[in-house]
């Protein structure tokens, strides 16, 4: 499946097209398969392609995409809907940077206009109505629901449902409201995925993705897909562990660190580096990750590492599970748990007298299997939010790993602002950009004295860059989406910044830390969530005013434009964080005094744990 989006394969479609009825089901799986290797070829907006030039293509893509699917000849299988349906987010991603602006175009001549002509499609002409739900998305302006098809046609309504909650940015209004409104559905949902790795990458992510919505109920879905989820596995030999080894507070207890992620350039070894290097020096570490995590850096944090390759089939699912209960764990530490499709699904399975998991993805699970939670104090704003039982640490505990990939000696100076435009930094993963963010962003730069500049640092490549930059500009005046850079090419970056706007309900927690680190001041909102917590957290830790802790919305746009047309109280804040050395105060290395309070923590969690 790598046949790139070239321009010769448009081409080549394009001119058997006109030719009446030439172009069938072969050539839109074609068209479909090339998706997949969509972000190399889009990407070619960041090697220095115009941005008329990238909207040309996407549009092709989409007008092509479109004709071949609305043409009556073209009759799809259960097996090529399948294959296009787990191709959506492609599509999506590819629509919205076209200049078709989404997919309607396409619901309009399938005939699907709201949701009685949509269910209608569903009784009357089958082909077509398939056809729709390949192009349907969250974003789409027609009133065309799911709602009904979730109980109607369950298996159909599960996909589509889960293809909608996996939906990465969502910044259309309808699609805003959608996505809060569906979450709320979940109970309603009899979870269906093939047996195919695909559709359970599908499910992983909108298991994980539900936390970014602002909406207190928004975890019910991880409630419904964890039952499924373990009755999935069982039902492909992948079960609990029967044999669970006897639990006593031993000597050494062994404990699998099974890690979605924790490559040394990723700021999960950042946040756990310290917490491993503590809980080592009572407990036998072993590794389990996939062997594209490991590097050498890494392996200095364990007593034994065992990788493994991500398959392409579900069979390595089993391999997974064995080799954590092969190393015969009393504990097994899940850092986070719904980064990557094999974590979610194996959370759910009981291989180890003890199961915990931290703030890595810094929501609670709702997995039955997991017992603990451990986490910072001042990361728990209500207990109520969380399923597991609270492990918590003091707030002066909090100690991140040095990156060795960073010269902390050759950290950039933060420029003084001469040119008057005011620089603000987005550094959010595309996840953390919602429409409720984007708002109050547009509110601020409405009511500035300044004119604003936007750098936005989101994370992705491709098809999903060329989204982002598409959907901001339309939102912001002046905007720069930048793409995936090295670690200290993105530090330059982000201190040619004059402020850090962090995102909200979903916070930034690791770019807090480099922020202040480059005088970059930081304005956050404070929620209820652990992932809403963070922020305020860290600001709170390194002693900067409390002003720049908001509880309301117009807490945070009093606050940001304060910074922005005060260039005196921008610089006091800018000053103040400089000469915090925050490399002393908040990292530590294999050098450094190691601390006690993670290993005792969780050492008397596992002497007074009953299995």
């Amino acid at each position: 499946m790598n046949t790139s989006l070239s321009a010769s394969l448009l081409g080549s479609l394009e001119k058997k097209f006109l030719v009446p009825h030439s172009v069938g089901v072969a050539d839109l799986k074609r068209l479909a398969v090339s998706l997949l290797d969509a972000d190399e070829s889009l990407a070619s907006l960041a090697r220095g392609e115009g941005e008329s030039s990238l909207t040309a293509r996407a549009t092709r893509f989409i007008a092509l995409f479109g004709s071949i699917l609305a043409d009556p000849a073209v009759k799809l299988s259960d097996a090529d809907f399948l294959l296009l349906s787990k191709l959506s987010s492609y599509v999506r991603s590819i629509a919205l940077a076209s200049g078709f602006r989404g997919t309607d175009h396409i619901l309009r001549v399938l005939g699907a206009t709201d949701k009685e002509s949509f269910m209608r499609l569903a009784v009357t002409d089958r082909q077509r109505f398939v056809k729709s739900l390949i192009v349907l998305n969250i974003d789409t302006a027609l009133p065309v629901e799911i709602d009904a098809l979730v109980e109607t046609e369950p298996a159909l309504g599960s996909l589509l449902y889960l293809s909608f909650a996996s939906s990465k940015m969502v910044l259309t209004p309808q699609g805003h409201q959608r996505r809060l409104r569906l979450l709320g559905l979940a109970d309603r949902v009899k979870p269906y995925l093939p047996k195919d790795l695909d559709y359970l990458v599908i499910a992983s992510n909108a298991w994980m993705i539900c936390s970014y919505a602002d909406l207190r109920e928004k975890h019910r879905i991880k409630k419904v897909l964890n039952r499924y989820l373990r009755d999935w596995l069982s039902e492909q030999g992948i079960a609990y562990r029967l044999d669970l080894p006897v639990f006593g507070c031993s000597e050494r207890p062994r404990m699998v660190v099974a890690s979605e992620i924790m490559h040394s350039n990723h700021v999960q070894y950042r946040y756990f580096g310290q917490y491993l290097r503590q809980l080592r020096t009572k407990f036998e570490l072993i590794l389990v990750t996939p062997e594209t995590e490991v590097d050498d850096y890494l392996r200095l944090l364990f007593d034994e590492v065992r990788s493994f390759k991500r398959g392409g089939n579900l069979r390595y699912l089993k391999d997974v599970r064995d080799l954590i209960v092969d190393a015969d764990p009393e504990i097994i530490f899940w850092p986070s748990v719904g980064m990557r499709h094999w974590g979610t699904a194996l959370a759910n399975l009981r291989l180890a007298p003890m199961q915990f998991t931290a703030l890595g993805h810094s929501a609670s699970t709702f997995c039955d299997t997991i017992d603990y939670y451990l986490t910072e104090a001042g990361y728990i704003g209500d207990p109520s939010l969380m399923s597991e039982r609270l492990l918590l640490l003091p707030n002066e505990s909090l100690r991140f790993e040095r990156s060795p990939h960073l010269d902390a000696s050759a950290l950039p100076s933060k420029p003084k602002n001469h040119t008057g435009v005011v620089t603000v930094a987005l550094p959010s993963n595309l996840l953390k950009m919602n429409r409720e963010f984007l708002a109050v962003l547009k509110r601020i730069e409405t009511q500035s004295a300044r004119p604003l500049s936007f750098k936005v640092f989101p994370n992705v490549r491709g098809a999903e860059l060329a989204m982002t930059r598409t959907l901001l500009a339309e939102t912001l005046s002046h905007v720069i989406v930048n793409p995936i850079m090295p670690y200290q090419v993105y530090m330059s970056e982000l201190a040619s910044c004059d402020i850090n706007l962090s995102p909200f309900p979903f916070g930034g927690l690791h770019s807090v830390v480099d922020s202040l680190r480059l005088g970059v001041p930081v304005v956050a909102m404070e929620g209820l969530e652990p992932h809403a917590r963070t922020d305020a957290m860290l600001l709170r830790r390194m002693g900067m005013p409390e002003w720049l802790i908001a509880h309301s919305v117009d807490d945070y746009i009093e606050a940001a434009l304060r910074l922005i047309n005060d260039d005196n109280v921008r610089e006091q804040i800018s000053k103040a964080a400089t000469e915090l050395s925050v490399d002393t105060l908040m990292f530590g290395d294999g050098t450094t005094e190691l601390g006690s309070e993670v290993v005792d923590t969780v050492w008397k969690a596992y002497c007074n744990h009953k299995p």
